[in-house]
């Protein structure tokens, strides 16, 4: 327990690439977000009181502690040129995001995905 008395360390991790991904309309996640929030951080002076640390890209042994196998592959085999070759996946993506899973995929995913999950990596 901390005593009353002590500063609590805060430790923030930040990619400035996070921005440049856009999941469509209704997709809940908004990396946008996350880069304004940063500027307010940076323009608020905030970052002094705390160590801001970029964090590594996550391994696909790490993606695998937060998702499928079978999702972490097909992460690194889509793009947007062969999407058609993916149609049962890509409905079964839709289906389970009907189901409350989030796991669908949009341009740049793996990518994005990859940014966010060696942030929560990192992080513990």
């Amino acid at each position: 327990m901390t005593a009353p008395h002590s500063k609590k360390r805060v430790c923030y991790y930040y990619d400035g690439d996070i921005g440049n991904y856009y999941y469509g309309q209704g997709h809940p996640m908004k990396p946008h977000r996350i880069r304004m929030t940063h500027n307010l951080i940076l323009n608020y002076g905030l970052y002094r009181k705390m160590e801001i640390y970029r964090p590594h890209k996550a391994t696909q042994e790490e993606m695998t502690k937060y998702h499928s196998d079978d999702y972490v592959r097909f992460l690194r085999s889509i793009r947007p040129d062969n999407m058609g070759e993916y149609n049962k996946q890509m409905q079964r993506c839709k289906n389970q995001r009907v189901k409350g899973t989030r796991e669908c995929y949009k341009e740049n995913l793996k990518e994005a995905k990859l940014v966010f999950v060696y942030q929560a990596v990192d992080s513990f």
